[in-house]
């Protein structure tokens, strides 16, 4: 471990900040030099989830064995609960916050870290300037045995160059946030960030105003959750879908938000996944709410919907009915018609607009909101 050594590994974190290589190289090399199995940059935010997590010398597997295990929960491992407890840029090893004799007794180093054959690490808390925690563990395998005070000297005296890189990085995960969310606010009403667990990493000015008037969505300890129950319940299960461990997520999925009053007018919003950032930016981030808010200034145009799909007037007040959340027995009692005649509208709605699902036919005609 050499001086040139510490220069190569902070210009590869410097380089992976800017976006120019994966993350994964410098962390290749960090763990080289140092003789780690595993080297891990992760983050954790104010609500105890996962930011980021970077990792590099295991598998798919190994990860997703951390994760289940509890790796991220201070209550469960030691190591993590150390991180949150440290001094930024001092470097810590098993032995300075746990005797040989606790991690024997610890079910995590004999069960996790024993079959990934890391019983030692070096870890750091990073200085990032943010709310977030970010810390950069090498884990190291027994055969090398517990971190050597040079080894420490080393971590210490570049963590904060590799600090600094990555508070570059989340900088920029910020602004990029405030534009997604920007340009959500700018083509649908609102946009929402949603980190870990459903925490809030974002929100555009059209969402906040939304979450003060907490008629349909609000938040609850940094997560966010639907007054009605049923759309609280189908947002969280969309979300926890999309951003499952290992789960490559295609397209979006609609969701309809009643408000909590029974006579408010529901919202209609697409949960979007984010891709993974490899390299570049840092960002909590996970998926994106695009609220349809309506507008104040355009109605429903009728000789619009009308030229489009050749509707007739009553094809036209269902497609109203429908795009205000009303179900089919409520379009029939308020039309004072029969449910069998309002399946039928449906039916020709179908067949005029070419949609298969009313999520879909919902979706087609609200374009013309």
């Amino acid at each position: 471990m050499t001086h040139g050594d510490g220069e190569q590994i902070v210009e590869r974190f410097r380089e992976a900040a800017m976006g120019m290589i994966d993350w994964s190289v410098p962390l290749s090399a960090i763990a080289r030099v140092t003789q780690s199995r595993i080297a891990q940059l992760a983050a954790v935010n104010g609500q105890g989830g996962l930011a980021f997590n970077y990792l590099t010398g295991c598998s798919a597997d190994e990860e997703g064995a951390y994760l289940a295990a509890g790796g991220p929960n201070p209550m469960v491992n030691p190591r993590t609960r150390a991180l949150l407890m440290a001094s930024p840029l001092h470097c810590m090893i098993d032995s300075d916050f746990l005797s040989s004799m606790a991690r024997q007794r610890t079910p995590i180093y004999n069960g996790l870290f024993r079959d990934s054959d890391v019983p030692f690490a070096m870890l750091t808390r990073l200085d990032s300037s943010t709310d977030l925690i970010a810390t950069l563990s090498l884990l190291q395998p027994g055969s090398v045995g517990e971190a050597e005070a040079s080894a420490v000297r080393f971590v210490n005296a570049i963590s904060p160059a590799i600090s600094a890189a990555i508070h570059a990085a989340l900088a920029m995960g910020t602004t990029v946030d405030r534009s997604l969310v920007t340009t959500a606010d700018h083509l649908s009403g609102a946009g929402i960030l949603l980190g870990p667990g459903m925490s809030i990493a974002a929100l555009s000015p059209g969402a906040e105003a939304m979450l003060r008037d907490a008629t349909h969505l609000s938040v609850r300890a940094g997560r966010l959750v639907a007054a009605c129950p049923r759309a609280s319940a189908a947002l969280e299960h969309a979300f926890a879908a999309m951003t499952a461990h290992g789960t490559d997520w295609r397209g979006a999925v609609p969701i309809t938000v009643s408000g909590a009053a029974a006579s408010a007018t529901p919202l209609f919003a697409d949960l979007c996944p984010l891709p993974r950032r490899p390299s570049g930016p840092l960002s909590q981030a996970r998926a994106l709410l695009a609220i349809r808010l309506p507008r104040p200034d355009v109605a429903l145009d009728d000789s619009r919907l009308m030229n489009a799909f050749a509707l007739t007037p009553s094809e036209v007040e269902v497609s109203r009915s429908l795009l205000r959340g009303d179900d089919l027995a409520t379009i029939a009692r308020r039309r004072r018609t029969s449910l069998a005649t309002v399946r039928s509208q449906l039916r020709s709605l179908f067949a005029k607009t070419g949609c298969h699902r009313q999520a879909e036919l919902v979706l087609t005609l609200r374009a013309y909101c």
